[in-house]
């Protein structure tokens, strides 16, 4: 392995890093049988370490030239852990493990990773198998390219003859399933992953970038609620049961909606029943988050690093009903789609991996200013995969938070079920499971809305 330099996208999420934020990216993984800790050690040994960045180390950490290079000190024993959960060992348990692990940073002595096999998970239905807790610092990458990762390392496309190279594996076949995974789960970022370029002409579009900037400079602060204040080191997380993804996508379709539109409507919906129910204003409220838009081109699905912008979006918490919010919430996302914010703000993501740390902080504290959270979908495979043998019946995961952002909403969808992470500051919110199940109540309430069923097959 050669060494190489941290490209300024990943710098600067390094350097987001914070003692009350750290920015690891926390995913579970469920399975209908039992994981062995030799399954799990063969399976990085032969399909995990074939992306260089899970044997290399960062060198530099706090300078301004970091380099990702060998580590010649590479043990499995410094990634891989097994847990028990106390009895019953279900979906409360698991949740509570998950917290524990996402409140303690990742140490830069190694890769930055770690995995933790948990045994005997109850799956709700009377199943015992096993779980797997992963944590990546976003340096490694973002959604696009972990989905990527996972897609590689399935007994489904796992190909061992397969060359890998340096930041890649192999195109092909695989970079086709991406495209065809987006496309099936409703994903909304197609026209900048297969064009690029359209970043450029949005720009160009917009003088440059100008008034966008200056649209962004002028964005008023959103409203001083219970999201507001200053981080803690302890993190909490929930998720939600899982939705049919054929009625995220039916109930878009009676009003020419997308699944994401969809599913951030219900996330509006959400926190408004979650203020409601804690005696929290919702009239005049504004709640902003800051959603990711993947810019890396299909042709590059297979590179690890993180290549995507952001846009800030008005959630619809003070309208009053389902469909008002639905409504709402596509004529948001119809304009952001042709706004030139996205190409600006990953133009600011691109400079503030090589900016001085004073312009670094400056800028995550506008962003702080203008979100309360980060929301996230990543569309995964709609069929059943298996590693080592295992069916993999969950996967979740959970966004880190910039600054003294405290609110992470995260989707992913798999084999036609879609589920959503909630992460929080203790500090802000203690119990985020009352909002996984405010995001349950309010999809219901949708579904019921547009006479959809909402059952998962």
């Amino acid at each position: 392995m050669t060494p190489f330099a941290v490209s300024s996208p990943d710098a600067a999420w390094l350097r987001m890093e914070s003692p009350t934020n750290p920015m690891t990216i926390t995913g579970i993984m469920g399975f209908g049988s039992r994981l062995e800790m030799a399954d799990l050690r063969r399976f990085v040994d032969e399909r995990l370490v074939r992306f260089d960045r899970f044997a290399m180390r960062i060198d530099g950490v706090g300078t301004a030239r970091p380099q990702w290079v060998p580590d010649e000190r590479f043990d499995l024993n410094h990634h891989l852990f097994e847990a028990e959960l106390p009895a019953p060992g279900g979906k409360a348990e698991l949740e509570e493990l998950v917290s524990e692990l996402m409140s303690r940073p990742l140490s830069f002595a190694h890769s930055p990773w770690t995995i933790h096999l948990v045994h005997d998970v109850d799956d709700g239905h009377g199943v015992m198998g096993s779980a797997l807790v992963v944590r990546l610092h976003h340096v490694i990458g973002d959604g696009l390219a972990l989905m990527h990762v996972l897609i590689n390392a399935v007994d489904e496309y796992f190909d061992a003859d397969a060359p890998a190279g340096r930041r890649r594996q192999p195109k092909g076949k695989l970079s086709k399933r991406i495209g065809k995974t987006l496309k099936n789960a409703g994903g909304e970022t197609a026209d900048l992953l297969t064009k690029p370029a359209h970043l450029g002409g949005r720009l160009k579009a917009a003088g440059s970038g100008t008034a966008a900037l200056a649209g962004l400079l002028a964005m008023r602060p959103d409203s001083d609620t219970v999201f507001k204040g200053s981080t803690s080191p302890v993190k909490r997380a929930a998720w939600t049961e899982p939705f049919a993804l054929d009625a995220v996508k039916a109930i878009g379709d009676a009003l020419d909606a997308k699944v994401n539109d969809v599913l951030m409507s219900a996330a509006g919906g959400a926190i408004r029943r979650y203020f409601q129910q804690t005696g929290q204003p919702t009239d005049a409220v504004t709640i902003r988050v800051a959603a990711p838009f993947n810019v890396r081109p299909l042709d590059r699905a297979h590179e690890l690093g993180n290549s995507f912008a952001l846009v800030f979006v008005e959630l619809p918490v003070g309208e009053p009903t389902a469909r008002g919010r639905l409504h709402a919430m596509k004529a948001t996302m119809d304009a952001a789609k042709g706004s030139a914010e996205p190409a600006v703000v990953f133009a600011i993501l691109q400079a503030i991996g090589k900016a001085p740390a004073w312009a670094h902080r400056m800028v995550v504290k506008m962003f702080s200013e203008k979100a309360s959270g980060v929301m996230t979908n990543v569309p995964g495979p709609q069929e059943t995969l298996h590693l080592m043998g295992a069916p993999i019946t969950t996967l979740m995961f959970w966004v880190p938070q910039a600054g003294d952002i405290g609110l992470g909403l995260s989707i992913l969808s798999l084999d036609g079920a879609v589920r959503v992470g909630v992460a929080t500051d203790a500090a802000y919110v203690g119990d985020p499971g009352a909002i996984a199940r405010a995001f349950e109540t309010e999809f219901a309430a949708l579904a019921a809305e547009f006479g959809v069923t909402t059952e998962t097959t």
